[in-house]
């Protein structure tokens, strides 16, 4: 999954981008925009990955099977090594990686998203005009749910994130780290945080919960959490003999 791709008939910078053509031209930025950007790094890099690992390993902890899965993977990368993970590692998770991208669809950390409008538009799909100065609303949460966009948008499936079947969804069907020039400049970095986290938990142990996805309680502030909290069990994994 291509998180660097966008559409759209008019290519805009993204920040990074701005701040070294500025550094090279010249090019003025506010000191409001840097503040706001440095707030939004952050901020996601912080609660946005404590929650999307919590509800990766509810999920993990609910269907075991799965977690079956992801567990034989990562002993076929590590084998019975008590090495550190390594980026190339990273590059091979490839089911850990499905699993991680569809929990975030069904829980994205930021389950809203907004951005305002700096001059008048026409959607191309109904005609309809947005006068400038509007702020438009997101809500990623519903996207992600759309019956239309995913088959079953209810069910916990990894395989919605095949290649086959991803090839030809719409790049904004999928916007936990929102999207375009002005999308999250930390989303590479929090994969890959949040690759190692969860590796290594489940290296070491299985988790375990109790509870079904009916059973949460969902709060939405600004970050998308349960409100009974992260109920789960970590057991310890009897880790494959030495040769």
């Amino acid at each position: 999954l291509d998180v660097d791709d966008d559409v759209g008939q008019k290519k805009r910078l993204a920040f990074l981008d701005l701040l070294l053509e500025s550094s090279q031209s010249g090019v003025a930025i506010s000191d409001e925009e840097i503040k706001e950007q440095v707030d939004t790094i952050m901020f996601e890099g912080h609660d946005t990955t404590a929650a999307g690992s919590s509800f990766f390993l509810s999920m993990m902890g609910i269907h075991q099977d799965i977690q079956d899965k992801v567990i034989e993977e990562l002993d076929q990368i590590f084998g019975d090594s008590d090495r550190p993970v390594t980026f190339q590692d990273t590059l091979e998770m490839k089911y850990l990686e499905r699993c991680l991208m569809e929990t975030l669809r069904l829980y994205p950390p930021v389950p809203i998203i907004a951005r305002q409008v700096n001059q008048e538009i026409t959607l191309p799909s109904n005609g309809k005009k947005i006068p400038a100065g509007t702020t438009l609303v997101i809500a990623t949460y519903k996207l992600h749910r759309r019956p239309d966009v995913y088959p079953n948008p209810n069910k916990f499936d990894p395989d919605n994130f095949l290649p086959e079947r991803s090839a030809n969804r719409h790049y904004y069907a999928f916007v936990p780290f929102s999207a375009g020039p002005r999308s999250c400049v930390g989303r590479k970095y929090a994969m890959l945080k949040l690759k190692v986290i969860l590796s290594t938990i489940l290296r070491n142990f299985r988790v375990i919960s109790d509870l079904k996805e009916s059973d949460f309680k969902l709060q939405a502030d600004i970050i998308l959490k349960r409100a009974e909290g992260f109920q789960v069990r970590l057991q310890p994994r009897k880790r494959m003999a030495k040769a």
